[in-house]
């Protein structure tokens, strides 16, 4: 069984992470670029769809907007938008796109840990985030 910081670009992983990854029955090779083909989708998916949601609330992008899980499990905005306590409260009480953004941060988080293979102590101190932008959703790793 290959542990995910074991992975390595053409290698296959376990079948708890292909059943997280909708692989049928979790059966069969899903390679790191299934990961990376799955995390993208989700990625696009989740913020077209928050994206009209907020739409729907009037909040506008610009300014882009950055948002990082807490250590309560919540998802926060960073920085100063102007609707920062609209996106936490509509995000954080729809169980449905709090649910998703766990997902979508694991799915990157997944990738990111084979990136830094053997730098373990690299990866503890990077936290994913999601941006939402005028052009679209965008994954990254800030410290902190």
């Amino acid at each position: 069984m290959n542990m995910v910081s074991d992975v390595e670009e053409g290698a296959a992983l376990d079948g708890g992470i292909a059943r997280f990854l909708g692989a049928e029955g979790g059966e069969g090779p899903v390679r790191l670029s299934d990961i990376r083909s799955k995390a993208a989708n989700e990625l696009k998916r989740y913020g077209d769809d928050l994206m009209g949601h907020l739409d729907g609330l009037g909040v506008t992008v610009p300014p882009a907007i950055q948002l990082a899980s807490t250590e309560g499990g919540l998802v926060a905005v960073l920085g100063d938008h102007p609707a920062k306590n609209t996106i936490e409260t509509f995000v954080n009480n729809d169980t449905r796109l709090l649910k998703w953004f766990k997902e979508v941060e694991v799915l990157h988080e997944i990738m990111r840990r084979a990136e830094l293979s053997g730098r373990s102590e690299e990866f503890a101190r990077q936290h994913f985030n999601l941006g939402l932008t005028s052009i679209g959703s965008i994954a990254f790793f800030a410290e902190g």
